[in-house]
């Protein structure tokens, strides 16, 4: 017998609706989850949804890929989970009919078990609102991971969207100074309530001058996470340089310069308008390390995992607006007009 599903489908550029979908059968290998929360990944999704990430021919489709599922049914050949558990799901298989950008608004899902798709197992009695936000979170725990943040230095993030607030947070994790800058007021004091260093608006005729103080010479590693042109020349300006590149005025070299290490710059973002630099003058101080992580492996997604049960991440903290799923028009639409920053809906409420 068909098992079915209802799917949040965007049906054509800027129109979301529901539909039925019929699952694909479960493989020897595959495990069957009905989903208890799902997490808008913001930045991606309303791109998707807007058109940018799509073309006429991707519609109808279901977007998202950060799930938290309980195990329904398992495969022949499945070894190490059991029906009952908890997990945490990114691309789930592709149903028919309808396309995926990347399926995981839906109540059911098939998922992988092996390969860098599989599910990562969640903590036995673990909240699942807790874990919603862990595929999202691990896309920013990468870079930051790779940036090999150390305790005291100063790090600036540009961007508070989820990746950018994620990103602080991993920051704030390894005990650095955080400073973070948005054109967002509203982004801009949720990022002070957990605790950066300072806050700073863009749209502020001095932003740039206040940040340069703020730093006194620059940034150990700066984050980007606007995914805007603006925001690549912000960065390459506030990366500290090495001590001849400040000019005759500067007479203390920060001791941290004996190390032989580089400013990190973390491109955290992808871009709909090309950027173009000079590499000579965008440099400048002889030398930068750049970083362009992009997605997130098992092993990133684990980490994330660890975090949120040791303590060290409050996920919930992290979710603004908890919806049932058939209010996902209205979630959409409250990100759009940024009344929140972060949204999950509820596939079980009608349950309960």
């Amino acid at each position: 017998m068909p098992e079915f599903a209802d799917a949040i489908v965007f049906s054509s550029v800027n129109e979301v609706s529901h539909q039925t979908v019929e699952l694909p059968p479960c493989g020897p290998d595959e495990i069957v989850c009905e989903t208890l929360y799902t997490f808008v990944s913001p930045g991606t999704e309303l791109r998707v949804l807007g058109g940018q990430y799509s073309k006429p021919k991707d519609f109808p489709l279901v977007p998202g890929y950060s799930a938290v599922a309980r195990v329904l049914e398992v495969g022949t050949e499945v070894s190490g989970i059991r029906v009952g558990d908890l997990v945490s799901g990114r691309n789930p298989k592709a149903v028919a009919g309808v396309g995926a950008m990347w399926g995981g608004q839906a109540s059911r899902h098939v998922y992988a078990t092996r390969g860098e798709d599989r599910i990562v197992l969640l903590p036995k009695e673990a909240d699942p609102l807790d874990y919603v936000v862990a595929e999202v979170a691990a896309i920013s725990h990468r870079g930051i991971d790779a940036a090999r943040p150390r305790a005291e230095e100063t790090a600036v993030v540009i961007g508070q969207g989820m990746i950018g607030t994620f990103s602080a947070a991993w920051l704030l994790n390894h005990g650095c100074r955080v400073i973070v800058c948005d054109v967002d007021a509203g982004r801009l004091e949720k990022a002070r309530s957990r605790g950066v260093a300072e806050a700073v608006n863009m749209m502020d005729e001095d932003a740039m001058g206040r940040l340069e103080f703020l730093l006194n010479g620059g940034a150990d590693i700066v984050v980007e996470s606007s995914g805007t042109s603006a925001g690549i020349q912000a960065a390459y300006r506030l990366l500290r340089k090495k001590p001849q590149a400040y000019g005759d005025d500067y007479k203390v070299e920060p001791i941290g310069f004996y190390g032989d290490d580089w400013p990190r710059l973390v491109v955290q973002a992808n871009y709909i308008d090309e950027v173009s630099i000079n590499p000579f003058s965008f440099f400048s101080g002889e030398g930068v390390t750049v970083l362009t992580p992009s997605d997130r492996g098992v092993e990133d997604r684990q980490k994330v995992v660890e975090a949120i049960r040791s303590g060290h991440l409050s996920g919930r903290d992290f979710v603004d607006l908890v919806l049932p799923y058939k209010e996902a028009a209205s979630g959409y639409r409250k990100l759009l007009e940024r009344e929140v920053s972060s949204v999950a809906f509820s596939w079980q409420s009608e349950k309960k």
